[in-house]
């Protein structure tokens, strides 16, 4: 999908029309949810157009799976190991105020693209969950309060980020898996670096981070190609076709094998 925003339709309904972007969005789902973050946005987007979408919403849900299926090799690796380091390393403006560093065992980033949705000045957000450089848990949508200001967004942003990295230091504590460190969650605005009980109390510490390399960027609007390419990498997406190919000769080969003895 190439635009960060699709307005509503102003097409008479059509009912052969809906039903087929209904079955294209709706198929998207799952994918955006538990395997392909990089199309997590797309589908937030083309999601608030299900009761009558136009011929542009149809266009742009077509290109998304024309994007998967082109991507189709692409798959999150968990190799259960530290990443050495960031993968986003655009340059960018005050860049050199930042301090790259280790990435975290486990980490949040949070981000929001103040009033993007025009007809109901929303913002959009997002947040993404990593542990051991693995993305476990993401999220693409649009707020349901109005916000005043990019701050006030971002501020609502991170924190529905907070309450989702509680859950997951719940589940640690329940399966009894200690990372170690307090709670991380990154942010792009420097404005917004306030939790104040949880930060407080010691339980989550709110890093920012610029936005050239903030993973949860791809998730509240539509990259170019160079950052989309730079976003795929930093959420840990890898082409896995050679290692596809390998499997199946060898499956092959051991059937030959059992088919001779």
């Amino acid at each position: 999908m190439k635009e960060n925003v699709l307005p509503p339709s102003t097409e008479e309904p059509n009912s052969k029309r809906t039903k087929i972007y209904q079955q294209l969005v709706g198929s998207l789902a799952y994918i955006a949810t538990f395997t392909r973050p990089d199309v997590a946005r797309a589908h937030s987007v083309l999601a608030r157009h299900l009761a009558n979408p136009g011929q542009k919403h149809l266009y742009a849900a077509i290109h998304c799976w024309r994007y998967l299926i082109g991507k189709r090799n692409l798959a999150l690796k968990a190799s259960g190991t530290q990443n050495e380091k960031d993968l986003f390393v655009i340059p960018v403006e005050n860049a050199d105020k930042y301090t790259d560093t280790v990435e975290p065992i486990f980490y949040g980033a949070s981000d929001a693209a103040y009033a993007d949705e025009p007809d109901t000045r929303r913002s959009s957000e997002g947040y993404l969950f990593k542990l051991y450089g693995l993305p476990v848990d993401w999220k693409a949508a649009i707020q349901k309060t109005v916000t005043k200001s990019t701050t006030e967004a971002e501020l609502l942003a991170l924190s529905r980020a907070g309450g989702e990295i509680k859950w997951w230091n719940r589940l640690f504590r329940e399966i009894r898996f200690n990372p170690d460190i307090v709670s991380k969650i990154w942010c792009d605005n420097q404005q917004t670096l306030w939790l104040r009980q949880e930060v407080e109390a010691g339980r989550i510490h709110v890093d920012w981070k610029p936005t050239a390399y903030m993973p949860a960027d791809g998730l509240t609007k539509v990259l170019p190609r160079q950052k989309h390419a730079q976003f795929i990498k930093q959420l840990g997406l890898e082409d896995v076709s050679d290692r596809l190919i390998t499997t199946i000769k060898d499956i092959n080969n051991e059937s030959l094998l059992e088919i001779h003895d």
